[in-house]
């Protein structure tokens, strides 16, 4: 039987995913490059032919989880609305990743990736309260929030939110699309009577 060769963007997007996957799943301790191998159905030798080594694969893991997570943050356009979408972008993310979205909230990336691992997070954090802040400051100058609450607070609120939906994908059996939407309705909902006018 003829074997079937994946071009090495493909094998690194592959490879990349299943580190995701195992890392979610099996924390740091299971993370071994014979479970990420075996889930893409590689050798674990073959790895390091799309990769110069275990932390290079954690880096490219965490790209794809960031290619996912801040897609298409909007920096134009009405306050609210800006924050909604963001807001809905990540609750489904979270949701729809199960354990993976868990990932976003953890120390485990940083562990692994070492010290460029750590500035990556810190960018995607920065990046995400720069955006949030940035929203937030412009919804309260155009007397949107029902309070005088500081910008810090409320960003604080919005993540809070989305933090549970990364526990509750990592709690029980995976939910339908349309039970997550509807969580996500009801929250936005929510934060919204709370915050803004």
């Amino acid at each position: 039987m003829a074997r079937h060769y994946e071009s090495t963007e493909t094998r690194r997007q592959q490879i990349a995913e299943a580190a995701l996957h195992v890392l979610a799943e099996e924390g740091v301790g299971g993370f071994t490059t014979r479970s990420i191998a075996a889930r893409v159905g590689i050798t674990d030798g073959t790895l390091f032919r799309h990769f110069p080594n275990k932390q290079a694969i954690v880096i490219a893991a965490m790209e794809l989880l960031e290619q996912g997570m801040l897609v298409d943050l909007d920096l134009e356009g009405e306050p609210v609305e800006r924050l909604e979408a963001m807001f809905r972008h990540r609750a489904a993310f979270i949701g729809a990743n199960g354990s993976v979205g868990r990932l976003i909230f953890s120390e485990q990336l940083v562990h692994l990736a070492g010290d460029e691992g750590r500035a990556a997070v810190a960018r995607w954090r920065a990046r995400s309260l720069v955006f949030m802040h940035r929203a937030l400051d412009e919804a309260i100058a155009a007397g949107r929030t029902v309070s005088d609450i500081d910008t810090p607070c409320l960003a604080q609120l919005i993540q809070g939110v989305l933090l549970t939906f990364a526990l509750r994908a990592n709690v029980g059996a995976p939910e339908p699309a349309e039970a997550v939407d509807a969580r996500i309705d009801r929250a936005w909902q929510t934060l919204h009577r709370l915050i803004f006018r």
